[in-house]
């Protein structure tokens, strides 16, 4: 404060108010528009976060497949389908009582709804059976209750596209899962 001792003590006071006042200013932060954007940006990591922890999301997988057996006679008001679908090993295991979507290649955009009843890994034959297991995935059959019962005819060897139900997790889940 009293560097030099020639300089006069009102020059120094006056000195040390100028740079107050531009500490002032550079600190000043409190304009009404400032702190709107200040409060909506506050709140937006809020929601984001909240989210983050207790938001959900659906999570699914497709699978291309071949219809080749069902039920003629349904039980207990459910047809029953079967199908062949070629599973490669990194796609998430699939458990009877998961919903099924089962849409038909030759009925675009219409969908059938159902549950998988159970699944089996069938074995392989011909040349890729020369290869090792889980080279190239593995065929699997799925049973699938169908919700709505439709003609034997109408599910007879049609190619088909199983999009599988897995769940729900919250996105912090999907996050911190190791792939």
């Amino acid at each position: 404060m009293f560097n030099n001792p020639l300089e006069s003590f009102s020059d120094m006071v006056a000195e040390a108010k100028d740079e107050r006042e531009q500490l002032d200013r550079l600190l000043t932060v409190s304009t009404p528009r400032e702190r709107l954007l200040v409060s909506a940006i506050a709140v937006l990591l809020l929601l984001i976060s909240v989210w983050l922890f207790f938001g959900n999301i659906a999570r699914s997988v497709a699978f291309n497949g071949l219809l080749v057996e069902q039920d003629a006679t349904p039980t207990e008001d459910r047809q029953r389908a079967q199908a062949l679908v070629w599973i490669q090993g990194g796609a998430p295991s699939i458990k009877a009582g998961m919903p099924v979507t089962l849409e038909l290649a030759a009925r675009e955009g219409d969908a059938l709804a159902g549950i998988i009843e159970a699944t089996a890994v069938l074995p392989v034959a011909g040349e890729i059976s020369a290869y090792p297991p889980g080279t190239f995935g593995a065929l699997h059959r799925i049973d699938i209750a169908l919700e709505e019962a439709l003609e034997p005819i109408a599910l007879a060897s049609r190619e088909c596209r199983l999009m599988i139900g897995l769940g729900r997790r919250s996105p912090i889940e999907l996050f911190l899962t190791k792939r």
